[in-house]
């Protein structure tokens, strides 16, 4: 085929005319009022366009299947008794041949309340060794306070020995009837007294105060008192607090004490604490008293002590 040889030309394809959908006519007013009148439902519906197409079948709603009926509550039958009832008895014949099993027994005696009984001796036990007075304060400070006082070196002439009333003491004190009550609310238990003079014309005397000591240290608050006032008094000389003892001062003689109608004379004094014993020596002479010759007294008291 050449080129020159010319093509017919295909027919034209017919196109089918185009149906038109014939306008919709306008609504009077009386056709819209009653569109829009409350309570219509063609009011509450919008006025769908029409559709050349025809509106497609709904589709076929499957069936669900419906509940079964509930089951019926069963009765209870003869089976259920059955085992209720020989439950119940077997628990009452188990109960009654235990009751009967631990009624034959041998009843078992029960332990008891408190531990074993120790064995005791047969007799009266040793007697405990008594203490000597030395190792037995109590005893000591408890017997007679008389035997407690040094004795009387050899050569002098005892003036006294005995008891001390708590009157006869406090006459000893400037102002008795302001000590006297003072010392017995104080404690005062009892007193005892010894005295004597050498060849030498030196007068010695020694005195052991016993306090209560119930309810405070009536022994050492009197010591106390007296030391201070011995320091104050003017016939009182150097004092000097011994070292081995725990409450005890020692005053040589200091100036001479003058009495109308005597000779002038010279004091020592010293007072110590043991327990509850109060211990007070005093030295009279003619010459000055030395310190040494105090201490020395005392020290011999407080041994017997």
């Amino acid at each position: 085929m050449s080129h020159d040889t010319p093509v017919p030309e295909p027919d034209p394809v017919p196109v089918p005319e185009q149906v038109q959908q014939a306008a919709p006519e306008p609504l009077s007013e009386q056709t819209t009022e009653q569109i829009t009148e409350p309570g219509s439902r063609e009011a509450a519906e919008p006025v769908a366009e029409q559709s050349a197409e025809p509106a497609a079948e709904p589709a076929a709603v499957p069936e669900l299947p419906q509940d079964p009926p509930p089951d019926k509550p069963r009765r209870r039958g003869r089976t259920t008794l059955l085992i209720a009832a020989a439950a119940v008895l077997g628990v009452l014949a188990g109960g009654g041949l235990g009751y009967r099993i631990q009624q034959d027994r041998p009843p078992t005696p029960l332990p008891p309340l408190s531990g074993p009984v120790l064995a005791q001796p047969k007799g009266a036990g040793p007697a405990a060794p008594k203490l000597t007075a030395a190792q037995d304060g109590g005893l000591l400070y408890q017997g007679d306070l008389r035997k407690l006082l040094v004795p009387t070196p050899k050569g002098a002439e005892e003036q006294e020995r005995d008891w001390l009333p708590l009157a006869d003491y406090a006459e000893d004190f400037r102002g008795p009837d302001v000590i006297f009550p003072q010392l017995a609310l104080d404690g005062f238990q009892r007193a005892a007294v010894a005295d004597w003079t050498d060849k030498h014309d030196t007068y010695y005397e020694v005195r052991l105060v016993q306090f209560r000591d119930q309810t405070a240290a009536d022994a050492q608050q009197f010591f106390d008192a007296q030391q201070e006032i011995d320091d104050s008094m003017p016939g009182a000389g150097t004092a000097h607090d011994l070292t081995d003892v725990l409450s005890g001062t020692v005053w040589g003689s200091g100036k001479a004490r003058q009495d109308s109608g005597y000779l002038p004379s010279y004091g020592g004094r010293g007072i110590a604490r043991k327990g509850n014993v109060y211990v007070e020596v005093f030295v009279d002479a003619l010459h000055p008293v030395k310190y040494g010759t105090v201490r020395s007294f005392l020290e011999k008291q407080l041994e017997r002590l």
